[in-house]
């Protein structure tokens, strides 16, 4: 929905080549829905930065045993692929590999139901291979990969998991530091009891990860509000972050002109 009289662009134009490049993945088979909605006490962006994936090894080590928090601290986090499209960007990552390649990183229930965080191990049928996948679809067609993350600028972002499911991120701001986080797993409609316990394991495997990260980040609004960090730096994996920000400025800026009266700068 566009309320912008002045901007008539075509959704399917806004959204670019890394739209068009996931088109023919088969979402419609993915009916089996898991939504779930939290109030948070952060900027908007906040949210979005922290699912650039680079924290992970170590904000979630308290999901492990000692042993395995140093394990999965020792693997950090490199991404097989980066992309950014006008305000859009990706990260393509080996992380999501399901099952995990280390089972003595695996807890009990996940091994139980095979089933965890990165979803079901035995991947469903959707009509089409990996190696079939559309072309934005781990673009680099490396054998490690595992989750592809999309933001479509705004407040939309798409995760596309290598066993074949589909979670979505909303982020609706209510305040400068305030907004409503909501979170949705997209599964193929499970065909007995067992699957459907595979999907309820990730679905709430995901929710709790995603409390830890809204926690966090409540803390990190308040220290931006404390006004005594005003810069940091980010280094070559945090490029999402920077796009995300870069964007934001230039449509505050340009809103700022217009309000002004201030020429245009195309």
């Amino acid at each position: 929905m566009n309320l912008d009289l002045r901007n008539r662009t075509p959704l399917r134009e806004y959204l670019g080549e890394l739209a068009k490049g996931i088109e023919g993945y088969p979402f419609h088979k993915l009916t089996q829905v898991h939504k779930f909605r939290a109030e948070i006490g952060s900027n908007w962006k906040l949210f979005i930065d922290a699912f650039a994936f680079y924290h992970a090894p170590i904000l979630h080590s308290g999901q492990y045993t000692p042993d395995q928090a140093r394990r999965i601290a020792k693997y950090g986090y490199e991404a097989l692929h980066y992309d950014v499209d006008g305000p859009h960007s990706m990260v393509s990552s080996w992380g999501g590999i399901a099952p995990p390649h280390d089972r003595e990183m695996v807890q009990p229930i996940e091994a139980a139901l095979r089933s965890g965080l990165f979803g079901p191990w035995d991947a469903p049928d959707i009509g089409m291979t990996t190696e079939e996948l559309p072309p934005a679809i781990n673009p680099t067609r490396d054998p490690r990969w595992g989750m592809d993350s999309f933001v479509f600028f705004p407040d939309f972002m798409l995760l596309i998991w290598r066993p074949n499911w589909v979670l979505t991120y909303h982020y609706w701001p209510t305040s400068y530091n305030t907004h409503i986080f909501e979170g949705t797993c997209y599964f193929v409609p499970p065909r007995n009891a067992f699957e459907r316990l595979q999907q309820e394991l990730a679905a709430v495997s995901f929710k709790e990860y995603g409390l830890q990260d809204g926690n966090t980040l409540e803390a990190t609004q308040t220290m931006l509000e404390s006004g005594v960090v005003d810069r940091f730096p980010l280094n070559d994996q945090e490029v999402l972050l920077r796009h995300l920000h870069h964007s934001a400025q230039e449509y505050v800026s340009e809103y700022q002109r217009r309000a002004s009266g201030a020429p245009t700068v195309s």
